[in-house]
């Protein structure tokens, strides 16, 4: 049905796409894809429609899982807001929501031929993407170029500024300080770290971490660099033990990496199965693939992620969303609705021939959604575009992510 559904939208038959697409959606309900093609449908067919564009990295194993977990939160928004329109108005009339799916592999270069894409369009009045912060810093000059907003749910790098650029995702500030806070209450004094020094992300959060963990008296002894050709996790955490006497390896590595951040994990399992280094993260490593493959080498894992569904706050969204998509749904997942549900707040949804990309930007600084429009938490951006937030923690226990109270 999907198949079919895509050549009958190609062919302009809108009605005929939207019925295909909803067998799909029947067939396969947890698919994400086929529901914003169902939606696009919908709203190709109305008088009124408005474009967005996600841009997710689709190549490999984990960034497939990732792109899925975005596009999980963009489809239900732009679902949740295409039925709100059509009961509101009874089915005439009101403004409807497209979403355009891109795909950047992860890869800068790539990721700039997409943009150059996106910007020609100018249907499309607002970005959600792109998922690492390297690719997001190799493409914001073309957005600030083109006057066009792009808010990132999953690029966490201080580095990122610029005055199109928001973000719905906690900053790696706050989850560097956190870790380093935390690491501190475990009494770790000593500590490894292992990240990607050209990764914008890893070197963000390793310095928010490092200048937080020194003010309290800790001692950053190494860092070790994961795309180094001649890495080997076992010297690498020999080498940690024996020669620094390390407590603790406190992994940062960019979404490219984090395998060999698991191989690490076994190896501190192997070689010190009784006094093991205590091991903390940040949210590249919060994945289903971390759990699977790491096994008992992750378990008391410590990560600091954006969101989490067993927070209080979360809890409703976390439900709602669970039955939509089969599933526990991650925090990547809650960020993309949170930034799909602030371009639908910037559009106007009455003065159509308002809707462009200048009045999306302006509108967007001024973005105010409480709690049962988002996640589970406010969302206002501050001066510098960024959420006020705060980090959770999750911990590995029994091969599954729980709350650290």
């Amino acid at each position: 049905f999907r198949d079919q559904g895509i050549a009958a939208f190609k062919n302009g038959n809108y009605q005929e796409a939207a019925k295909l697409f909803k067998q799909a959606i029947n067939a396969n309900p947890y698919d994400p894809e086929v529901l914003i093609y169902y939606n696009n449908a919908r709203a190709s067919q109305n008088i009124s429609s408005v474009s967005l564009a996600v841009v997710v990295p689709i190549d490999s194993k984990t960034n497939n899982d990732n792109a899925q977990e975005i596009l999980r939160g963009v489809a239900q928004a732009q679902d949740q807001f295409n039925d709100n329109q059509v009961n509101d108005n009874q089915g005439s009339n009101g403004l409807l929501l497209k979403v355009v799916i891109a795909n950047d592999s992860n890869n800068p270069e790539e990721a700039k031929q997409v943009v150059e894409e996106i910007v020609k369009d100018d249907s499309i009045l607002g970005v959600i993407g792109h998922n690492s912060s390297d690719v997001t810093e190799a493409v914001i000059p073309a957005y600030k170029k083109a006057g066009l907003a792009i808010i990132s749910s999953t690029a966490t790098s201080n580095l990122l500024k610029s005055s199109v650029f928001f973000r719905v995702v906690d900053s790696d500030e706050i989850a560097g300080k956190k870790l380093a806070q935390y690491s501190n209450s475990l009494r770790f004094k000593k500590v490894v770290i292992f990240n990607n020094p050209n990764s914008a992300y890893s070197k963000s959060i390793t310095k928010a971490f490092t200048n937080e963990f020194e003010k309290m008296g800790g001692k950053v002894l190494l860092t070790i660099d994961l795309s180094d050709e001649k890495f080997d996790p076992r010297e690498e955490v020999i080498t940690g033990i024996d020669e620094f006497q390390a407590e603790a390896a406190i992994l940062f590595p960019d979404t490219e990496h984090t395998n060999s951040t698991i191989e690490i994990a076994k190896a501190n399992k192997e070689l010190n199965n009784n006094s093991p280094l205590g091991l903390l993260g940040g949210h590249t490593l919060y994945s289903n693939d971390t759990l699977t493959k790491g096994g008992k080498a992750v378990e008391g894992m410590i990560l600091s992620v954006p969101w989490f569904r067993e927070t209080s706050q979360a809890r409703a969204f976390a439900d709602k969303s669970g039955k939509e998509w089969g599933g526990g749904i991650s925090w990547r997942t809650a960020t993309s609705f949170d930034a799909t549900q602030a371009f639908i707040q910037a559009l106007s949804k009455d003065n159509t021939q308002d809707n462009n990309r200048a009045n999306v930007l302006k509108k967007l600084q001024n973005v105010d959604l409480n709690n049962k429009e988002t996640s589970g938490y406010a969302l206002q951006f501050t001066k510098e575009r960024e959420r006020q937030g705060q980090s959770v923690l999750v911990e590995v226990k029994n091969g599954k992510f729980t709350m650290i109270p």
